[in-house]
């Protein structure tokens, strides 16, 4: 266990000690294994663990300070004054599982519904990363030196280089040959981030004055297999945008009315300051539960009982105010919003959008969830979200790619589908709401649904105004609030994808876009990388 204290036995002077996970002899040999990586406390990361069923010897409670530069931890019993970037409750096993499992394990404790966890969940994939390659390989050091493990170590992770992408179809050749002869600004702009910040991509722009229709793939979806424009990348948070319409086509019907608080369709909903939240705030993300306490944090894959449990005692710090702050809610508001479709007209949440948007926008290829049938036929071709940059090699995770993830409604977040399918739906609401099979909204309250209803309100993530579950371009409170380019009119609205995915319409020049990176990079990288794309498809459209 890197410097533990050695034994006393001669004979037994290769084999490391091995103490139990937490005692204060592994704590002491954790710290002696990391010390020669520097960490720097201003920068790192914090993460404190409380243990519900620690072992007699052992921390029910301790802090990691995780240097996401170096790799460097510490750990120390007990819990410090200063707020943790992460809060996670769990048992001692799960907690093994957190630090020494493989990254398939790791994904999994979000599945089963006894993890609990607070704050800022987007640190979650970086911090797997540092765990999954533990580039100084001490982390593996003292997996050795650790007792009673759960769970068998998985092999080490292998080095992986980009590899040029072989095998690709003639037709996927020659839509990338088109591609840069209709768009050459902008897959420029895409060729430099291959192998850069992200393996693979997936993009569609349609201008109709102009004619121009691209549709495109290029790198990889998974290590060694090419993305093609049929590939199901995960749309993360561009989900929103499709389960937004199904409010108003319930609006137009009279059987909801998005002031009405959640409780009045939802009665078990109700109390501890939960009945005043409404479906307005959950459309807008101004609710008065800010997003680090998100209640579905470590259940979001969990089975649906137990997240609706997680909700129903969900409660509202006092003295938050509704309206006040933006408070992006990337898993519960979306689950109630789903719970509220089924209440009001019937039928699941999946199967009134595929009958009600994803048929009459022509999006076929399309799924809310995956069978588990879907699953197993494409698991091996199923694009994975890589973790890039900050100096580290590009990881492949199996995060939101597991079949328990991909077959259960993550609504809001794990609707998958090619991009193009994505830009299919923008394209029928900046057509009125009149799809190629029928018609999803009207044209009145597709403007109702995309007009500015939060105005004057930023967060340090770069969202600004904001619809009826719309994001909505705001480049005139400054750059770091651009969503989609600088020469987007403020009327264009659309969606973000958690760092990987951006989809927007604009009725005043009548662009269509969407792409998706399966590179998940830093906020600041995202948005550098999505703006140079937006505008170059601007640039090469003749917009600017």
């Amino acid at each position: 266990m890197g410097t533990a204290p050695a034994r006393t036995d001669p004979s037994a002077t290769t084999v490391p000690a091995r103490y139990a996970l937490f005692s204060p002899e592994w704590l002491g040999g954790s710290n002696a294994a990391f010390a020669a990586l520097p960490a720097d406390e201003s920068a790192a990361i914090r993460v404190s663990l409380d243990i519900t069923d620690a072992p007699e010897g052992t921390a029910d409670a301790l802090d990691i300070l995780i240097d996401l530069t170096t790799g460097a931890l510490r750990f120390t019993a007990g819990h410090s004054a200063v707020r943790p970037t992460l809060a996670f409750t769990l048992t001692h096993a799960d907690a093994g599982t957190l630090l020494f499992g493989d990254q398939t394990r790791r994904t999994r404790l979000f599945e089963h519904g006894g993890l609990r966890l607070e704050g800022a969940f987007l640190f979650v994939f970086f911090l797997d990363r540092i765990f999954q390659q533990d580039v100084s390989g001490e982390l593996a050091r003292l997996r050795a030196g650790t007792a009673g493990l759960v769970e068998p170590p998985g092999p080490p992770p292998a080095r992986r280089t980009h590899r040029p992408v072989v095998g690709r179809e003639e037709d996927e050749t020659a839509a990338v040959e088109s591609a840069h002869d209709t768009l050459p600004r902008t897959m420029a702009v895409l060729r430099a981030e291959l192998g850069r910040t992200t393996p693979g991509a997936q993009l569609y722009v349609s201008h109709a004055s102009s004619r121009t229709a691209v549709s495109v793939a290029l790198g990889e979806s998974r290590p060694q297999v090419p993305f093609t424009r049929r590939s199901w990348p995960i749309w993360y948070c561009c989900s929103k945008a499709v389960g937004a319409v199904a409010v108003g086509q319930l609006w137009e019907r009279g059987l909801l009315d998005p002031l009405r608080p959640v409780a009045e369709y939802l009665p078990w909903f109700e109390g501890e300051g939960r009945e005043k939240i409404t479906l307005f705030q959950l459309l807008t993300h101004t609710t008065p539960v800010p997003m680090a306490l998100d209640p579905l944090h470590g259940t979001f894959a969990a089975p649906a009982g137990v997240r609706r449990e997680q909700l129903r005692t969900m409660r509202i710090p006092l003295g938050a105010a509704p309206g006040t702050r933006i408070n992006y809610a990337p898993w519960w508001a979306w689950f109630l919003l789903a719970d509220i479709v089924r209440a009001v007209d019937g039928r699941s949440y999946e199967r009134y959008l595929t009958e009600e948007v994803l048929a009459p926008c022509g999006m076929t290829d399309t799924r809310m969830v995956l069978t588990a049938e879907e699953y197993r036929d494409v698991a091996g071709r199923l694009p994975l979200i890589h973790i890039t940059g900050g100096g580290f090699p590009a990881e492949p995770t199996q995060w939101y790619a597991t079949e328990a993830s991909c077959t259960r409604p993550i609504q809001g977040l794990n609707m998958r589908g090619p991009i193009e399918d994505l830009g299919r739906f923008f394209e029928t609401l900046l057509a009125d709401g009149q799809g190629t099979g029928g018609r999803i909204l009207r044209p009145q309250t597709v403007m109702a649904m995309t007009a500015r209803h939060r105005v004057g309100l930023t967060d340090a993530f770069g969202n600004a105004d904001w619809g009826l579950g719309f994001r909505l371009e705001s480049h005139h409170l400054g750059k770091e609030y651009t969503a989609f380019s600088q020469y987007a009119s403020r009327r264009a609205f659309g969606h973000y994808g958690l760092w990987t995915s951006v989809a927007f319409a604009d009725p005043d020049t009548g662009v269509v876009a969407a792409v998706h990176l399966n590179g998940k990079a830093s906020q600041d990288e995202h948005q550098q990388r999505m703006l140079a794309i937006g505008d170059a498809i601007h640039h090469d459209l003749g917009l600017v």
